[in-house]
């Protein structure tokens, strides 16, 4: 066999292989690169590993609409999971992203906004606006990298005060949890959201009422305990 021949042998096995990757169904490599553990379902999945439809899809408690998504196939030859996905929508917004899966997990680059389903337990959240949200976590889920900025705006009123400008504050690491340390525009009130790998959850939010007995008399209404911070609600749950 030729040279020539040899080469052109190995530059059609190439395209075939190109080929075969760039028509993969994008369910099928979703369900063998472990997605699911990463949080991510999705009640119908479309298309291909380079331009795939995720409809409705969820990544753990977060609602992500239908979004727009591509496989890294160089992820998927070494056993990782590198979905990027964006989604263009007049009535739920923009968003966008990368998550990862398999040995370091979580999300990178995050822009966008997203309802968050049920909110934080007694805390009535609504939505979540994220600023270059960076959250990685290792195999143990123990945080390893933490960045940008997130905005959480409150559902309802909480005593008549009005929180529907939200609270927002930086993402970083703490004690091996990621950690989200939030403050509205005054900062009277601050919300402390840590979370670990699995999604478990641990927020605290605290309200300072200075000196206002009506308000303290309806915060220790809704559960809200008198402490050295102000008035605070401690709440535990599962993204």
């Amino acid at each position: 066999m030729t040279r020539d021949k040899k080469r052109w042998i190995i530059i059609a096995a190439l395209l075939a292989l190109v080929l075969i990757i760039a028509t993969f169904p994008m369910r099928l490599a979703l369900s063998w690169s472990g997605a699911a553990d990463a949080g991510v379902t999705a009640r119908e999945i479309r298309g291909s590993v380079w331009a795939g439809e995720l409809v409705d899809a969820r990544l753990g408690a977060l609602p992500l609409g239908t979004v727009q998504a591509s496989l890294s196939p160089l992820a998927l030859l070494t056993g990782r999971t590198e979905l990027a996905f964006s989604r263009s929508d007049a009535r739920l917004g923009a968003l966008a992203g990368r998550l990862h899966g398999g040995g370091a997990r979580g999300v990178s680059d995050v822009n966008g906004v997203a309802t968050l389903a049920g909110g934080l337990g007694l805390i009535p959240i609504d939505t979540i606006r994220f600023e270059g949200a960076t959250v990685r976590f290792d195999g143990e889920g123990k945080c390893t990298a933490a960045s940008g900025r997130v905005q959480l705006s409150v559902a309802a009123p909480i005593a008549g005060l009005d929180l529907s400008r939200g609270l927002s504050g930086p993402l970083a690491c703490a004690n091996g949890r990621a950690q989200a340390a939030l403050a509205s525009q005054s900062g009277m009130e601050r919300l402390t959201l840590s979370f670990d790998g699995s999604g478990a959850y641990r927020a605290q939010f605290a309200i300072n009422v200075d000196r206002d007995p009506a308000m303290a008399a309806a915060l220790s209404a809704l559960g809200f305990k008198a402490g050295s911070d102000g008035f605070v609600l401690a709440t535990t749950g599962r993204f």
